[in-house]
């Protein structure tokens, strides 16, 4: 490999470690409950894709993963015993917005995430 074509190749790598390391770090809010009390969280700990139930994660991973922006749009609520998701159009957009982010570089899908 040459020169010409290994500066830019590194500067790729370099741009898909840096995405990563980049872009900002979300996790799940803590999942705090009473003895005895029924708690009520996201069942999963990453994506846009969002649900809620009694059994959320008690741990989650400090990585970023494409459409983690949006669940600061969504929130779970246990009212009169029931777990319910309840979401807003912000939430509603950033979604319809992430699933239209594609491609096979990471930094560009990053990037495109960036603009929801």
């Amino acid at each position: 490999m040459n020169a010409k074509t290994l500066f830019p190749a590194a500067l790729v790598m370099l741009a898909v470690a840096l995405a990563g390391c980049s872009s900002p770090q979300q996790s799940a809010p803590p999942v705090t409950t009473l003895p005895g009390a029924v708690s009520c969280g996201f069942t999963t700990c990453h994506g846009a894709d969002v649900a809620c139930g009694t059994h959320p994660p008690q741990v989650c991973t400090a990585d970023y993963q494409l459409g983690d922006k949006c669940r600061q749009y969504a929130a779970c609520t246990n009212a009169n015993g029931t777990c319910s998701l309840v979401t807003t159009t912000r939430y509603d957009s950033c979604r319809s917005c992430i699933q239209k982010c594609g491609g096979a570089d990471p930094a560009e899908i990053f990037g495109c995430e960036e603009q929801c």
